[in-house]
């Protein structure tokens, strides 16, 4: 009996024992260091957080279909922790679809800039004890292996020089023994047969010392390879929740090239006028992570702010113009109709502006899926402030074959209000001055910024 409940005991133990999650500072030298964490950092942002096209964290490609938005972000790590954000990104105001048929490419064309500051004392990882005995175990073999490769290549290396030197002593045996003259035709066939035997080994040793790797290179190679395999070690990490906090500073500018329409204008010619103006613009933005293996506890934050010089294209209407040309006469006639994107409104430039955002998604089934709200307020120079809100639903769609279950696809479906207080007079109701569209992106993690 005592020995049965003694192994109850032990087995309830064991158990509370596997389950347990250890919550630690990533910067204690018992846990996990720097560098190691930056490889995880990089691991958990090859999917994409933040869809909204604003530059973030992350390697991934992202394609506005409304909007006809193309945009490409990279980020590159330091081993400090912080990292470098740019992100390209363009499109042409006369269509989506016109990007594939060989028009004005990246017409609007805009690059931005961020350099983003981790904050090392506020972020924690949460893992099973067991992990860190696993890895400590896979970086200790990667370290015994080099330094066995490195042995074996020098022990290589001495034993063929140490055979090389015994056979020049054997021929050079050899070749006194036959120059003395008193050996019989039979010993000198088998002293001269002996003989070409060595100088064939001395020929396949002296090739093989060609072709060995110098002690440097071999090094190099041992060494490339232990970093190879260390790196995967740290990326096979396994996890159950990270947090962290970053600020991001930022700068970049972005061209806007578009068609105006002038209906006061009388001549057709003049009524179309083809406008250019670059805005350039700074960023602050603060931002907070939290993953979870349970995606009830996932959620992503981030509050900023923008200072622009800026215009006003994003305040004129999109209109849809028709040139007609008529060929042939009155009965026997042809019309070829060419349809022009263009932008009704007062165009200003040089305008100060301020703009206020905030994302939030909070994720769930299994974290594959996000809500994401994104309110903002804007105040631009000759205007009235503008209060934007919007909700989208984010889904991300993976390789069920993939065993690190990267995503291979995010797509969100988002419905946007302008101008929520009316400001601009509008004349339409608040549901009316909606905005719906789709964003694609698509994870990239084949190059190393």
């Amino acid at each position: 009996m005592k020995k049965a409940i003694l192994l109850v005991t032990i087995l309830i133990c064991s158990n509370k024992g596997f389950a347990q999650t250890t919550y630690m500072s990533v910067y204690k030298i018992d846990s996990l260091t720097g560098e190691q964490y930056n490889v995880i950092l990089k691991k958990q942002f090859n999917a994409v957080i933040n869809s909204s096209g604003k530059t973030t964290i992350g390697n991934y490609a992202s394609a506005d279909i409304k909007d006809g938005h193309l945009a490409f972000n990279a980020t590159k790590n330091f081993k400090n922790g912080n990292m470098l954000s740019v992100n390209a990104n363009g499109g042409i105001t006369d269509g989506f679809f016109a990007i594939f048929n060989q028009m004005k490419i990246n017409s609007n064309l805009g690059v931005d800039l961020k350099y983003n500051m981790m904050f090392k004392k506020s972020s924690s990882l949460s893992f099973y004890v067991e992990e860190i005995d696993k890895l400590k175990n896979h970086l200790s073999n990667a370290d015994a292996e080099y330094k066995l490769s490195n042995t074996i290549h020098v022990h290589d290396s001495s034993m063929l020089q140490k055979r090389l030197f015994l056979v020049k002593n054997e021929i050079d045996t050899i070749v006194t023994r036959v120059n003395k003259g008193s050996l019989n035709a039979q010993e000198k066939v088998n002293n001269e047969y002996q003989l070409a035997l060595k100088y064939l080994e001395q020929d396949s040793i002296n090739l093989k010392l060609q072709t060995l790797k110098s002690v440097s290179e071999s090094n190099a190679i041992n060494k490339n390879k232990m970093k190879k395999d260390k790196l995967t070690a740290t990326e096979a990490f396994d996890y159950t929740a990270i947090y962290f906090q970053w600020v991001s500073i930022g700068a970049g500018f972005q061209n806007n090239n578009f068609n105006q329409f002038k209906p006061n204008f009388i001549a057709l010619d003049s009524q179309v006028i083809k406008q250019n103006y670059t805005t350039w613009n700074i960023t602050a933005e603060w931002n907070l992570y939290n993953w979870n293996h349970y995606s009830k506890y996932t959620y992503y934050l981030l509050i900023g702010g923008k200072f622009t010089i800026d215009d006003n294209f994003s305040d004129l209407s999109k209109v849809e113009l028709n040139d007609v040309h008529k060929y042939g006469d009155t009965i026997n006639q042809r019309t070829i109709t060419k349809k022009i994107a263009a932008y009704k409104g007062d165009y200003q430039t040089k305008l100060i502006g301020i703009k206020f955002y905030v994302d939030f998604y909070k994720f769930f089934l299994d974290n594959s899926a996000a809500i994401h709200i994104f309110p903002e307020a804007n105040y631009k120079q000759h205007s009235k402030p503008l209060y934007n809100a919007g909700f989208g639903l984010l889904y991300s769609f993976k390789d069920a074959k993939d065993k690190e279950n990267k995503a291979k696809l995010n797509a969100e479906l988002y419905f946007k209000l302008s101008d929520l207080s009316n400001n601009t007079n509008s004349g339409l109701s608040v549901l009316q001055r909606n905005e719906l569209g789709l964003r694609l992106s698509i994870p990239v993690t084949f190059f190393n910024f």
